[in-house]
C-alpha cells in the first residue's frame, strides 16, 4: 500500500468506512439543475444589481470600512484619478503597476503621475497570457514586487462582506493586487453583488457557458495573520493597506 493509499485509508477509518466509495464524480458539478433554471436565476441576479446599484454601493461602502478598507466613494474615473494621486503622494510612493481593466485605463492621470515623479507600468501578464516567455513573467513580478502600489479593477464585489472578486486573465494577474504593499480596487456601480450566493450563481453560469477561469481571488480587507500568540498582524502575506473607490 503506497502513503496515498494508506492516508485515504485512515480517513475512511475516521469516517467509519471500509471500502472506497464507488459512486463516480460528475464531470460539471456546476451544472447541476435544469438550464432554464439557471438562466432564470442568472437574469434575476442581474436585474438585482441593475436596480439596486445605488442602495449595493451604499452597504458595501459601510461594511467595507469594518473590513480594514479605506473607502472612498467618487462621482466618475476621474474623480477616482485624483484619489489615487492623492494617496500616491500621501505615501510617498515612487512606482505604482496596473491591471489592464478598461475603469483603471480610464481613472489613472498619467501626467499627474509623471509631475509627481511617479512611475506607472501596465502588466500584460495574466491568466491566459501564454504568449509571454519565462523572462517576461520575472520581470513583471520584480517591477510588480517593486512597486509601492498596486491597481486594479474588479469583476464583482459583495456588500455583505466587503468582499472585491477578481477574476485572472489576460492583462489581469492577481499579483498587482497581492505583491504591492498598497493595494487599490476601483469599483463601478453595477459590480456590486448582496452576497455571496450571487456570485456563485454567475460563477455557475460561467462555468456552463465554458467562461469560468481555474480560480479567483476574494479580497476582504488587509491582509492578516495570526502568530502563535495570536496576535494579528497586517501586511505579512499581502498589502498591509487597501483602498476600495467606488465610482459612481
Amino acid at each position: 500500500m503506497s502513503e496515498r493509499d494508506d492516508f485515504l485509508a485512515n480517513i475512511r477509518g475516521a469516517l467509519g468506512r471500509s471500502t472506497p466509495l464507488e459512486a463516480p464524480v460528475s464531470e460539471t458539478p456546476h451544472s447541476a439543475g435544469p438550464p432554464d433554471e439557471l438562466d432564470r436565476r442568472v437574469e434575476m441576479v442581474r436585474e438585482l444589481i441593475s436596480h439596486d446599484a445605488d442602495n449595493l454601493m451604499s452597504v458595501l461602502a459601510s461594511v467595507a470600512v469594518t473590513s480594514g478598507w479605506k473607502v472612498a466613494r467618487v462621482a466618475d474615473a476621474e474623480a477616482a484619478g485624483d484619489y489615487l494621486v492623492g494617496v500616491a503622494r500621501e505615501i510617498e510612493a515612487r512606482s505604482l503597476v496596473y491591471s489592464l481593466h478598461q475603469v483603471v485605463r480610464d481613472a489613472l492621470p498619467m501626467d499627474a503621475l509623471s509631475e509627481a515623479g511617479i512611475s506607472a507600468e501596465p502588466v500584460a501578464l495574466g491568466h491566459e497570457s501564454e504568449e509571454l516567455d519565462a523572462q517576461d513573467r520575472v520581470r513583471f513580478r520584480a517591477v510588480m514586487e517593486a512597486s509601492d502600489i498596486g491597481v486594479t479593477g474588479v469583476d464583482y464585489a459583495i456588500s455583505e462582506t466587503g468582499t472585491c472578486v477578481i477574476i485572472p486573465r489576460a492583462g489581469v494577474s492577481r499579483l498587482v493586487s497581492l505583491l504591492p504593499p498598497v493595494h487599490i480596487a476601483l469599483v463601478e456601480k453595477g459590480q456590486v453583488l448582496p452576497s455571496l450566493d450571487e456570485l456563485f450563481t454567475l460563477s455557475r453560469d460561467d462555468f456552463v457557458n465554458g467562461n469560468l477561469g481555474s480560480y479567483m481571488n476574494l479580497i476582504t480587507g488587509p491582509s492578516r495573520s495570526a502568530d502563535i500568540e495570536y496576535k494579528l498582524i497586517t501586511g505579512v502575506h499581502g498589502p498591509g493597506e487597501v483602498h476600495m473607490v467606488l465610482i459612481g
